[in-house]
């Protein structure tokens, strides 16, 4: 089943198409990575799945359930949609424990605690709960932000450029430990990079976009083998 579905989504700001009938769907337990180059679309797909942004045109589905178009949008909060963002976003006035128990609304008491600490110790930082975002590494940082975008159980990950903030040392270790963790978790998961090398290594399936539109979509080994076009390659 596919855990989200573009249809035909076009996007424009201020005129200017930002997408152009958009047609792909993430299954369960997958992990697709949007690739292109900057300007091409990428991060307006994941702020429209995610319902940053009204839709322009099209439909977008979660686990079957139409959540834009057709003359509705839910909010982002009643999407089943955990968001990684490129700077992680992270609460600095919180601990790490109010940070990954942000999203849990109406559990509370120990069930909330129980959750928060199978969550950090998931991704591997058990016992820096009390700590705040500033006494942590960009590595760390980033997998609080895994952390509490996994917290309320998403049908959907969106991960925006998840590693680009990280240095070369970090990069590969954490990338490897999100893998890791994505694939224990087994929800659908949306990889934008402009990396592809990493989209390579993370993607199930890789779609390319140039301009807003969807050139190719296929395994790492069909795209590096057999791509459609001099720009694919």
């Amino acid at each position: 089943m596919a855990g989200l579905t573009f249809h035909t989504v076009s996007h424009a700001y201020d005129g200017v198409e930002a997408l152009h009938d958009l047609d792909l769907a993430v299954g369960d337990g997958e992990i697709v990575c949007l690739v292109g180059p900057s300007g091409c679309g990428k991060t307006t797909a994941l702020r429209l799945a995610a319902g940053l942004e009204p839709l322009g045109s099209g439909r977008i589905c979660i686990g079957g359930d139409c959540v834009a178009g057709g003359g509705g949008q839910l909010p982002p909060e009643m999407r089943g949609v955990g968001l990684v963002f490129q700077d992680f976003a992270l609460f600095p006035h919180m601990t790490v424990s109010e940070n990954v128990g942000f999203g849990l609304k109406g559990e509370h008491g120990a069930h909330r605690r129980e959750r928060v600490a199978t969550l950090l110790e998931q991704v591997g930082l058990a016992g820096y709960g009390s700590k705040y975002p500033h006494m942590l590494s960009g590595g760390e940082q980033q997998r609080v932000a895994l952390a509490r975008a996994l917290a309320p159980k998403p049908r959907v990950l969106l991960l925006d450029e998840p590693f680009s903030g990280l240095d070369v040392r970090l990069r590969e270790e954490v990338r490897d430990q999100t893998l890791r963790i994505l694939r224990e978790v087994g929800a659908a998961a949306l990889v934008v990079t402009h990396d592809a090398e990493e989209a390579m290594y993370m993607g199930d399936r890789i779609a390319v976009l140039q301009r807003g539109r969807l050139v190719q979509v296929g395994t790492p080994s069909e795209i590096y083998r057999k791509p459609a076009s001099a720009f694919v390659a």
